[in-house]
């Protein structure tokens, strides 16, 4: 179900956020209608969906999948029904193939998951008209707010350097490399401990 959650700008270079809505979906809405999330995804990308990063496999069928995985989550800014913005993950499970080939080789301990220790960032996406808003800080905030797991993880292309430095702002730390399926650009694993939260303020 989901959950409409209170949001105002607070700035007044924050005034073009006054008409969003920030709400919570759960697996089985965004299962219900990928197309949505995905049209979204394509908009924001659409100069860029000839990579495989961004095309195998296709992101509705990545949405599918990850939508009926354990602890999904999908936070979304919401301009009327236009989508402004969204983030999502779930909980990593013991057999996930999350850490495996990244670079350098970390400790057993490192990568250990009990289906409660971390959350998998997915996605972090923001369409043209809101960026520079810090709309991104805001769904980053809004959705490790809510989550239970220790840490987050996500992965950033390696030429993506801005991406990279505003997870950087966010409280996240390069841990390593790694190439997340075949064909794919190599990319940082990230990660921020969740135990001691700072809000995201870029």
């Amino acid at each position: 179900m989901s959950q409409s959650v209170e949001t105002a700008p607070t700035r007044p270079d924050q005034a073009p956020l006054a008409s969003l809505r920030i709400r919570r979906h759960d697996g089985s809405e965004v299962a219900a209608d990928p197309g949505r999330w995905a049209r979204a995804y394509e908009q924001v990308y659409a100069e860029a969906l000839d990579l495989s990063d961004h095309n195998d496999p296709p992101i509705e069928e990545r949405l599918q999948s990850h939508a009926e995985r354990p602890g999904f989550g999908l936070l979304a800014a919401l301009d009327g029904d236009t989508v402004a913005g969204y983030v999502y993950g779930y909980t990593l499970q013991p057999d996930t193939l999350w850490w495996d080939g990244l670079t350098p080789s970390p400790a057993a301990e490192f990568v250990r998951e009990d289906g409660r220790r971390t959350v998998g960032v997915c996605e972090l996406l923001v369409a043209a008209p809101w960026r520079r808003f810090h709309l991104g800080a805001t769904l980053v905030s809004g959705f490790l707010a809510e989550r239970t797991e220790q840490r987050a993880a996500a992965l950033i292309a390696e030429t993506n350097n801005v991406v990279l430095g505003r997870y950087s702002d966010y409280g996240f730390t390069r841990v390593g490399t790694m190439e997340p399926y075949p064909g794919w650009r190599p990319h940082h694993m990230i990660v921020r401990d969740l135990t001691h939260r700072p809000a995201a303020t870029t």
